[in-house]
């Protein structure tokens, strides 16, 4: 019953993303919420040997039916994100979607 809900509210709601997998390199387009972190009086930066380096965090909410791991990417408007950390959110015993933690993946230097 959560399912059909939660996928109304994505259908309704959310936005076009694009997951690539090691199952789906080619990748699924699926809708999900895509949103910046809002971390409470904290800067979202990580130390680096350069000093402190910006890494902006997204929240992922999407279908249960698409599982994310470290080795996944999703694409959002033309940008590439990498997987931080994810999770089934699970009602009654049942997967409801998918939360993630996504960061910038860098953009590869030619070389």
């Amino acid at each position: 019953m959560m399912e059909r809900e939660f996928a109304h509210i994505l259908a309704r709601y959310g936005q076009d993303v694009t997951v690539y997998t090691e199952i789906t390199p080619e990748g699924t387009i699926l809708r999900a919420f895509f949103q910046p972190m809002r971390d409470k009086g904290t800067e979202q930066t990580v130390p680096s040997p350069m000093g402190q380096v910006k890494q902006d965090r997204f929240i992922y909410l999407g279908p249960p039916e698409c599982a994310l791991d470290d080795t996944c990417r999703v694409q959002v408007q033309g940008e590439v994100y990498r997987v931080q950390t994810a999770q089934p959110i699970c009602v009654g015993g049942t997967v409801s979607h998918w939360w993630a933690v996504l960061t910038r993946r860098a953009k590869e230097v030619a070389g």
